[in-house]
Formats: C-alpha cells, sequence, structure tokens
C-alpha cells in the first residue's frame, strides 16, 4: 500500500451537508478498497486563484490516505463524474 494526499475543490454552491457528504463517500470509497483513511480536513470555503467553471470560491478538503496503486483509477474516475467536484489532485507521498 502507498500513501497518497487528495485535495478536491467542491463547489461553492454546495452546502455543508453536502461537502461533508462528498467527503465521506471518498472515505468510504477508499476503505472498500482495502485502504485506510489517516486523516481528513475541511479547509472551508476559500478564494480560488482563477475561475473554474465560473466559481471564483470553493470548499477545499483534504484526505490523508493509504491505498494500492491500482485502485487509484476507480478513485479518479469517481471524482470525475462527480458534478460537484470542480478539481482534484492526487498525490503519492514519499516518506
Amino acid at each position: 500500500m502507498c500513501d497518497y494526499e487528495l485535495v478536491a475543490i467542491v463547489s461553492p454552491d454546495a452546502s455543508d451537508e453536502t461537502v461533508a457528504g462528498k467527503i465521506d463517500g471518498v472515505s468510504r470509497l477508499i476503505t472498500e478498497r482495502q485502504g485506510v483513511v489517516e486523516e481528513s480536513q475541511r479547509w472551508g470555503k476559500k478564494r480560488l486563484a482563477y475561475p473554474i467553471k465560473k466559481y471564483i470560491e470553493g470548499n477545499y478538503a483534504l484526505l490523508r490516505f493509504k491505498l494500492e496503486p491500482a485502485d487509484i483509477l476507480a478513485l479518479r474516475q469517481s471524482l470525475e463524474t462527480d458534478q460537484d467536484v470542480l478539481r482534484y489532485l492526487v498525490v503519492k507521498r514519499s516518506k
């Protein structure tokens, strides 16, 4: 298993409950694939450096987790198909 970090920007139109649900959904997807979520943080609504899909703000979230490299593709596909996720970045952490 490898260590990863995920930073996601969720639409500012989404309610706090919706943002929490998105984070829980990603955490569930990781644990269903025998991964481990080590840390989950909500950074709240922040101003974007440049407009994304005509939004100038977004709800930021950070997840640190362990997952098999083969399962990262399923995680990325899940985030890509979610209409409320404006951008995301998954990076492999070095020790």
